[in-house]
């Protein structure tokens, strides 16, 4: 029964057509094939393995607004076509208030300029497709699919997927990797980078928040992926897309049933622990389609005025509307033992303590919430640096980590009620240890 899985939905998703729209990628590249422990959260605490992976989202889920299949569906007599069709559609878990879609299609519909953005981790960004394939990642196959539906259209394309991050970082770099290219859709996928703490439920719901109160009604669409030791964030997650009405894709509730099932197996959709290969992104891709589809169905019947009131929040909106900075938009740095530099493929406008002592970067910033992020790698050679603010020691921040690959990672700094100016100052003692790059610093008013 395995073959099925080189099936695709339909004769149209085989025959996708270019795209007159322009193009442009955000992303940086990952620095390493591995794939690393990203979570302050342990991963095997919370997470599912085998038949449980089909079970991950069952609380908190929002009622889907299509027929689900029936339990009692006698797999034998469908067909390898049919089995298939049916993981697409137990992947949407809910099409949510389509207004906004469907206002934006609409706008496609009418041969308009619209603009498509992904933001996540490696799997959003291609890992193991992409660099070498980008074209094969699930966000530009949906973006093709798209293309193809409404060949009058100019749509663009913005992949602001990144290795090893989760919505802490994603919502940090929001502003300046997607926002910054006023998108009219945008995919977000953290399901697997995410941990189940307050401070990613937090980061996610203020992401989510940020993307849904721009001034263009962006249409906000939650894809929710799983690794294969079962572990995804769909359960808190969902509650934040049930709470705004949002719509909401999901690996576990499609995938999960084919593996506990045996119909399929997690090789044939990855190659490694985490992320799809090539066959697996399309099937990402039909996921993305069905959604679409079903939208397009109604969308005369959807098109409105969007309602801009938002609920409270599930969890917290305290790090909405999150902005970055770097050397290139810091004024007044003061530097002692650092040096501007471009640090990382994602990171370009930094800064680079290489061993002086007594280093130290200090500056000013009128803030209530203050992260650095920082790079991290698995090296003796990863020095530690000592955070102050107004005078006071805060924390040390340690860039030789056990899982680190060269990857970005975040710290807080500040986390207060209200916005107040602080003086921040980031000390290297200077030690056998010779490297600490700081990347930039997200900070919210």
């Amino acid at each position: 029964m395995k073959k099925f899985i080189l099936l695709m939905l339909t004769a149209g998703m085989l025959a996708m057509a270019g795209c007159t729209g322009d193009t442009s990628s955000d992303s940086g590249l990952s620095e390493s094939g591995s794939v690393p422990d990203n979570s302050d959260d342990p991963v095997g605490s919370d997470s599912q393995t085998g038949s449980d992976i089909a079970q991950t989202a069952d609380s908190g889920s929002p009622e889907t607004e299509q027929s689900a299949p029936a339990d009692d569906i006698d797999y034998s007599a469908l067909s390898e076509e049919e089995i298939y069709q049916l993981m697409v559609e137990r992947s949407l878990m809910t099409t949510g208030d389509m207004t906004r879609m469907a206002n934006v299609l609409k706008k496609a519909e009418n041969g308009e300029e619209i603009t498509v953005a992904y933001i996540g981790g490696s799997i959003t960004e291609g890992l193991t497709v992409a660099p070498e394939h980008p074209e094969l990642c699930w966000a530009n196959l949906s973006y093709e699919w798209l293309c193809g539906k409404y060949p009058d259209a100019k749509i663009n394309y913005v992949n602001a997927g990144l290795s090893g991050t989760p919505s802490i970082l994603g919502n940090l770099r929001l502003e300046r990797d997607v926002l910054a290219y006023t998108p009219d859709i945008c995919f977000v996928e953290f399901a697997v980078n995410d941990g189940n703490s307050t401070e990613y439920q937090n980061s996610y719901e203020s992401l989510v928040r940020t993307l849904l109160t721009q001034d263009n009604d962006m249409a906000v669409v939650l894809l929710f992926t799983v690794i294969e030791n079962g572990h995804s964030c769909q359960p808190f997650m969902s509650q934040v897309g049930n709470n705004y009405g949002l719509p909401m894709i999901s690996e576990p509730d499609s995938l999960g049933e084919e593996f506990a099932e045996g119909r399929m197996t997690w090789q044939d959709y990855s190659d490694d622990q985490s992320h799809p290969n090539a066959r697996g992104h399309e099937i990402v891709r039909d996921f993305v389609a069905h959604y679409f589809e079903n939208v397009m169905e109604t969308v005369d019947k959807n098109v409105g005025e969007v309602d801009k009131t938002l609920p409270a929040p599930v969890f917290s909106d305290r790090y909405m509307n999150m902005k970055f900075i770097d050397s290139a938009s810091m004024e007044n740095v003061e530097l002692t033992g650092f040096e501007e530099n471009d640090t990382h493929s994602a990171f370009h406008n930094g800064w680079m303590y290489r061993g002086e002592e007594d280093a130290s970067l200090k500056f000013t910033l009128d803030c209530k919430a203050l992260r650095m992020v920082f790079k991290a790698n698995d090296s003796k050679m990863y020095a530690d640096a000592e955070i102050y603010v107004d005078g006071e020691f805060v924390c040390t921040v340690s860039s030789n980590r056990s899982d680190g690959w060269n990857n970005p990672e975040t710290a807080m700094i500040l986390d207060n009620d209200e916005s107040a100016e602080h003086m921040i100052e980031i000390r290297v003692p200077g030690s056998e240890k010779h490297y600490f790059g700081i990347l930039g610093f997200g900070y919210c008013e």
